[in-house]
């Protein structure tokens, strides 16, 4: 299943008509963090991933894993609290249990490697774009110098 944290944090902020400056110092979390994480660039901690749901009375599983740009707030709390009672019941997603948490974290890290190795082939590409650019610049030299001999 796709993460859609940060698509989820970006809709939650937008919805309640939050600046990145206002939800950042609200809970204690850089500007350019919190557009990081929007981005999928980086991955918050568990903590702030707490922090980041009950802000919002949203949960973490609904942040990872249902797409909120359709739902009302009223609605991504209504479903928060009707999953929170599910949860309670069947106690399967506690994540006050240290090996649930772990199991999120563990997850959250895989999107970040993901991301990394999105962002080392891009790197890659863009190194044989360059060497290329270097190398029709190098003949270019060669056919001036020619021309002026």
């Amino acid at each position: 299943m796709e993460n859609k944290f940060g698509a989820n944090l970006k809709i939650l902020r937008k919805k309640n008509k939050l600046t990145l400056e206002v939800l950042g110092a609200t809970l204690g979390v850089s500007k350019s963090a919190l557009s990081d994480y929007e981005n999928g660039h980086t991955l918050p901690s568990l903590n702030v991933c707490e922090s980041i749901s009950q802000y919002f009375g949203s949960n973490l599983n609904d942040l990872q894993n249902f797409d909120f740009s359709e739902m009302s707030i009223e609605e991504i709390k209504e479903s928060a609290s009707n999953r929170s009672v599910e949860r309670n019941n069947e106690n399967k997603n506690d994540y006050s249990d240290p090996i649930k948490q772990l199991e999120f974290q563990n997850k959250l890290l895989h999107q970040q490697v993901q991301g990394l190795e999105i962002q080392l082939q891009l790197i890659k590409q863009l190194t044989e774009s360059k060497i290329s650019e270097i190398k029709s610049l190098q003949i270019q030299i060669r056919l001036l110098e020619e021309k002026l001999s």
